[in-house]
């Protein structure tokens, strides 16, 4: 779309924050031409007259001034999940025409959380797919998307697989690939179809039907496979890794994330950080099960023989630690469940500092800067300067002073997706 026609736009006098883990800058203003931004620069020198459209955001609904801080990615979401209980609902409880539409309205209202980016984490159905096609195209609304591949899964640890769970379950929803040569073709049929990033399981998890957290479920070969496979077209590969084995295995097959990690060493942070791997932590979502658990027909024996209380104890212990090595961390915690319902966005962020003790600039970090890299796009998003995307957020206050007023919708005044207005009650003016 040309932006021959649109005027550059000046948001004067607002707080910025930048997206790189310090504190924001007061009295700044920011320039922005088109999709990019060509300037921030202190409010004091900013041009008073010229070919731009002057906007103090801040004017007339704020509590104290107006922040304007990068869009932020949300790093591991199924976003076609709806309030999903158990594996099978992840897969059946709507028909695929119905959940399509529910991720369109996920999509769309990620905007509205300040979110104008996700990365997939396993597509029902090649969904993300097709909702990267649908917003590129127009046809919907939503953020920026980084679509991953339907989860490639195997029925089971090794000598403990089931092939007729390969012949039950659809191959639409979610290929069970118990055969080398059948990982290979998958993998190259996920990226035929538009996947950027491919799904697998290093380990298993307390909540699986297959396999417990501590177990293996892909082999190393397996994953290594996957692995040469993808890189070869281009794409990455993330894998599901509770347990320290699988964590282990899927650092020596070369993956480019790691999901979960909750039982990570030290040695395995040191070799995560040493190769510049992101982590998706998982903390938010065994504390909501945990805590919400019986809310939703869990049973209290089922959530008492769950080992995620060991499993949160280690994270809490390890993130102060990952972030000392520079680990690049994003945040993203299998939004999608009853539990961890899409919109609860910001609950995982303001949890980070809470409970483990992270600064809000840190998390912001996270959530903007190092999103933005797992988006692919760490060198043309993600932070306030100039080149980068005008994908900008707006708020009422500073969340780098207080996280908190990410959790209030009320606080958001503006979303500026390439600089173009598609969220917010406060549209900038355009002449």
């Amino acid at each position: 779309m040309t932006t021959a026609h649109r005027p550059r736009l000046l948001l004067h006098d607002v707080t910025v924050q930048e997206g790189k883990g310090y504190a924001s800058l007061p009295a700044r203003s920011v320039l922005i031409d088109g999709d990019r931004i060509e300037a921030v620069l202190p409010a004091a020198e900013a041009p008073v007259e010229g070919d731009f459209v002057r906007w103090e955001p801040g004017e007339g609904g704020g509590k104290g001034g107006a922040t304007v801080m990068p869009g932020m990615t949300l790093g591991h979401t199924h976003i076609a999940y709806v309030n999903v209980t158990n594996g099978r609902e992840t897969l059946f409880k709507y028909r695929v025409p119905e959940v399509a539409l529910h991720a369109a309205r996920h999509a769309a209202d990620l905007l509205t959380c300040g979110y104008t980016a996700f990365v997939g984490a396993g597509s029902v159905a090649g969904i993300d797919m097709a909702l990267k096609n649908a917003i590129e195209a127009g046809v919907i609304a939503g953020p920026r998307v980084t679509p991953c591949s339907r989860d490639l899964m195997v029925s089971g640890p090794e000598g403990r697989r089931n092939p007729g769970l390969k012949q039950r379950m659809p191959r639409e929803l979610m290929p069970v690939v118990d055969e080398l040569g059948d990982l290979v073709t998958y993998t190259e049929e996920e990226i035929d179809q538009g996947a950027e990033i491919i799904k697998v399981f290093s380990s298993g998890d307390d909540t699986f039907p297959n396999a417990r957290s501590e177990e293996l479920l892909f082999t190393r070969e397996e994953l290594a496979t996957v692995v040469r496979v993808a890189h070869a077209r281009g794409a990455r590969v993330r894998a599901h890794s509770r347990g320290l084995g699988g964590i282990r295995n899927a650092l020596a097959a070369g993956v480019d994330v790691i999901d979960h990690a909750t039982y990570a060493d030290d040695a395995a942070l040191d070799q995560i950080a040493e190769r510049g791997i992101f982590v998706v932590p998982s903390l938010f979502q065994p504390t909501q099960l945990l805590e919400l658990g019986e809310k939703f027909g869990k049973a209290p024996d089922y959530l008492e023989a769950l080992d995620f209380k060991d499993e949160i104890a280690n994270t809490l212990r390890f993130l102060p630690k990952a972030e000392e090595l520079g680990l690049r961390i994003v945040p993203g915690d299998d939004f999608g469940f009853a539990w961890t319902p899409h919109g609860t966005y910001a609950d995982e962020l303001v949890m980070y500092v809470e409970r483990a003790g992270i600064s809000p600039a840190t998390v912001l970090k996270w959530a903007c800067a190092n999103g933005a890299a797992l988006a692919g796009r760490g060198d043309d998003a993600g932070t306030v300067e100039p080149g980068r995307l005008a994908d900008l957020v707006v708020l009422d206050r500073d969340p780098a002073a207080d996280l908190t007023v990410l959790q209030d919708r009320t606080a958001l005044r503006t979303v500026l997706l390439g600089g173009r207005h598609v969220a917010g009650p406060a549209a900038p003016p355009t002449a």
